[in-house]
């Protein structure tokens, strides 16, 4: 199946003042001004649960849900070509609402299959992902220190086994420094990212 080009942002902040809500906003602007086709998953405004229940969880080898919402955020995931995913880092890694958006959207035998030997991801229609984060730490605290949880665990591992491509992350490290200036220059690299074929 032939798909056309299709941006999906996850979005996963819950304030509207923050720097992350200004990074969505210049991602979106960007692809506005360039005509470029996209849909927004906001996960803190949609209320998604990231928890597993009981009766989802029973569901799991067959891939099924009891969440109205992973059905409604697999159906655009099977319309994107690219994914950008803005979030915070809090403690080092992406906020618990993303890894529960990978935990409960990413079913087996939609996702990926099981094999005897690993995952066989499914997602190969999404050729690039782009990861913009903000975080207290600095950028290189994170990937020397902190085990380098986006770069190695999220991209390196979950998203690479689900099959999709052109992995990369920008973060904007030391958020609360640099004032004005530093900030626009940011959200203009993000803008020029977030239009990048």
């Amino acid at each position: 199946m032939t798909r056309r080009n299709h941006t999906l942002v996850i979005y996963a902040h819950p304030y509207s003042g923050s720097f992350n809500h200004a990074v969505l906003e210049s991602v979106t602007s960007a692809l506005e001004r360039k005509k470029r086709s996209y849909d927004v998953i906001d996960l803190y405004a949609d209320e998604f649960d990231p928890r597993y229940t009981a009766e989802e969880l029973a569901l799991f080898s067959e891939g099924g849900t009891t969440d109205p919402l992973v059905e409604k955020y697999q159906g655009l995931l099977d319309k994107a070509t690219r994914l950008i995913i803005i979030a915070p880092i809090w403690w080092s890694e992406l906020p618990g609402v993303v890894k529960g958006f990978m935990d409960k959207v990413m079913k087996q035998n939609w996702a990926y299959d099981s094999t005897n030997i690993g995952v066989r991801g499914r997602l190969t229609h999404i050729k690039q992902v782009l990861v913009l984060t903000t975080s207290t730490a600095p950028t290189w605290f994170l990937k020397r220190m902190a085990g380098n949880s986006v770069g190695s665990v999220f991209l390196g591992t979950i998203v690479r086994q689900l099959g999709m491509k052109g992995r990369k992350w920008v973060n904007y490290g030391q958020v609360a420094k640099g004032g004005h200036a530093r900030r626009a220059k940011h959200l203009e690299k993000v803008a020029r990212l977030a239009v990048k074929s």
